[in-house]
């Protein structure tokens, strides 16, 4: 609603009082799949059909770096009406939408990606308990998001994968310092 009446603030700040977080951007627990439907969810509920990429309340995530607009990849916003067109407000700053081209949905995002972000509450979607994303590094990103709930939706057996499997790391950092 926010977003709809122009208040680009109110719409930015509703942004971190939720965040719904996946393993994986791909497959039936990954971001791609929750943000369609969430985005089937708000056609239901206000009986306007998404029919574009760009619509009031989109809420954005910035995916590449655009220093001469002081972009940068992490940064989220939201779309909010402004007279006839559509602005996206990302921190103090407001664009046309059209103008935006390195940005993605963000109803759900990456664990990944929301490192050095938090929200009020969060949701973390697990992935089937063989996924190798599945880590105690990963889980430990993900409820570390939340400032005052988190909610895990996964198996019992989803869950004890992630605390019981460490990352493993292959750089080769540790053999090129030697």
């Amino acid at each position: 609603e926010a977003a709809i009446l122009g208040g680009a603030r109110a719409a930015a700040d509703m942004l971190d009082e939720h965040r719904l977080l996946c393993a994986h951007r791909r497959g039936p627990s990954g971001v791609a799949h929750w943000n369609r439907q969430v985005e089937r969810w708000l056609t239901d509920a206000t009986g306007e059909p998404i029919w574009t990429d760009w619509y009031a309340g989109r809420p954005v995530l910035v995916t590449a770096n655009d220093y001469g607009r002081r972009l940068y990849n992490g940064d989220t916003g939201v779309a909010v009406v402004r007279g006839e067109s559509l602005t996206v407000a990302i921190g103090e700053q407001e664009f046309a939408a059209g103008r935006l081209s390195d940005v993605d949905t963000m109803h759900a995002m990456t664990i990944h990606k929301s490192q050095g972000s938090q929200a009020d509450e969060v949701t973390v979607l697990l992935p089937a308990e063989e996924s190798r994303l599945l880590t105690r590094e990963l889980f430990y990103t993900a409820v570390t998001r939340a400032k005052k709930r988190v909610r895990v939706v996964g198996t019992e057996a989803s869950v004890r994968a992630a605390v019981g499997r460490r990352a493993v790391r292959a750089s080769g950092l540790a053999r090129r310092l030697a």
